[in-house]
């Protein structure tokens, strides 16, 4: 699967034909029950999960009718029980990067810390950073032990 084919389901309703058409060709998915509006769609041998969920977030009530692509987690080997997304990553970010290695490719628009929010790009040990793509954001999210990428998300930027 490619990066294109997966950026062709942002914005699209989870039973959607399209979204239907691309579980049919990648059965390894596992659609999981809603919570609170939002519902993820796993697949550990592909390394990604979708997060489907209405545009102006998590909500109560019901929402399938609201629920569409905003988001997909790319992950390295072994993190949350799923193999290495294979396929390509915007920017040419790869998951061998160190830190030092992305920012060397692009600057991030944003750098974050839990507990302290937006930090200067050269705070030591963030969480994660973000650069904006055309019509997307992409997150590199970091082990706090070393400047290893668990993951990469890339979510829609919504209108």
């Amino acid at each position: 699967m490619n990066t294109s084919e997966l950026f062709r389901l942002f914005g699209k309703l989870i039973d959607s034909d399209e979204v239907n058409e691309f579980f049919e060709n990648h059965p390894t998915f596992k659609i999981e029950k809603p919570d609170c509006g939002t519902q993820y769609v796993v697949s550990n041998n592909n390394g990604l999960d979708l997060l489907f969920e209405p545009d102006d977030g998590a909500q109560g009530g019901k929402t399938k009718h609201l629920r569409k692509c905003q988001s997909m987690f790319l992950y390295s080997e072994g993190k949350d029980g799923h193999q290495e997304y294979s396929g390509d990553i915007p920017l040419g970010f790869k998951f061998s990067d160190t830190r030092l290695e992305l920012l060397e490719k692009s600057t991030p628009q944003r750098t974050w810390k839990i507990g302290k929010g937006e930090v200067n790009v050269d705070f030591p040990n963030p969480n994660h950073d973000r650069w904006e793509l055309e019509n997307n954001f992409i997150s590199a999210h970091y082990c706090q032990k070393s400047d290893e990428v668990m993951y990469f998300i890339v979510s829609r930027k919504n209108a």
